[in-house]
């Protein structure tokens, strides 16, 4: 549903459900949550375009997050789905921060959600680098990421910046944090765009219920000093600190991500939880 982005997993029951990844992984990031969500929602996965296992880059189409965010509304409205609970976590969060803005979201939880650093900043520079840091790293080590997975060393070494925890991951889950980067076709032009980016606007109130997520240990996106500027714009979030996560949690901490997302989800929206004054909490 964002730019031509393909279906990637379509299950359970209720309300439905939009999960969006993070930039270079795919639909199959969500994974260690599935089973707990889908018993509460009808789950909509995408992988988007240029992604591992996605669609194709749609001809003449040139990376941002409003003109992806415009043809997720298309294929929204397409779909016959006005308002949907949307999850995203990184590139996914910004996207979902976007489309609750554009009056989309029943409600929304955005993990560690990119664009929360000032343009131009010692931030938005170190994370270019991380970045091309991490590019060299797969076009590297992709080739062998199904033998590298399997390798306590290369997991500690390789995935350190993606989660807390490397040695609890699994050999198929480490390959596959390895691998997607790997065939991510679009890396180095969301890369070259993201400088370009305007800077966000303001989310108010109507947007709905919304919870911002952020792992103590997240060292891709570290909360101070990427997390400043969405404060200011989102001024009724509710801010979640998620002890021990790195910056894709749903690996370190499946269970309480699952649960971070059905709070809001299936909470009475006659009383949204969100319209107080921004409250920052430790997650048990």
């Amino acid at each position: 549903m964002i730019a031509g982005a393909s279906i990637r997993h379509k299950g359970g029951s209720g309300e439905p459900l939009l999960l969006l990844h993070p930039f270079a992984l795919c639909a199959d990031a969500w994974e260690p949550v599935l089973p707990a969500l889908e018993r509460h929602h009808e789950v909509h996965v995408v992988t988007f375009p240029g992604h591992m296992g996605g669609a194709a880059v749609p001809p003449g189409f040139r990376y941002s997050i409003a003109a992806s965010v415009d043809l997720a509304e298309a294929e929204l409205d397409a779909a016959g789905i006005d308002r949907i609970h949307i999850a995203g976590n990184s590139l996914g969060g910004w996207f979902a921060i976007e489309l609750a803005r554009r009056g989309r979201a029943l409600s929304t939880v955005a993990i560690a959600p990119g664009g929360g650093w000032e343009k131009g900043s010692a931030e938005e520079r170190r994370l270019l680098r991380a970045f091309r840091h991490i590019g060299r790293m797969v076009r590297l080590g992709g080739p062998l990421a199904p033998l590298l997975g399997y390798l306590g060393p290369a997991r500690r070494f390789g995935l350190r910046h993606v989660v807390s925890r490397p040695d609890r991951l699994t050999a198929r889950q480490g390959a596959f944090l390895m691998q997607a980067p790997y065939r991510c076709e679009a890396f180095e032009d969301v890369l070259r765009r993201l400088p370009h980016e305007p800077d966000p606007p303001r989310v108010d109130a109507s947007a709905g219920p919304l919870r911002v997520v952020w792992g103590s240990e997240d060292r891709l996106l570290p909360m101070g000093g990427y997390s400043e500027r969405w404060r200011r714009l989102l001024p009724t979030a509710e801010w979640v600190v998620l002890e021990g996560a790195g910056h894709v949690p749903m690996y370190d901490d499946p269970e309480r991500v699952a649960e971070l997302i059905l709070e809001v989800t299936t909470a009475p929206r006659a009383v949204p939880e969100s319209l107080g004054e921004p409250a920052l909490r430790a997650a048990e």
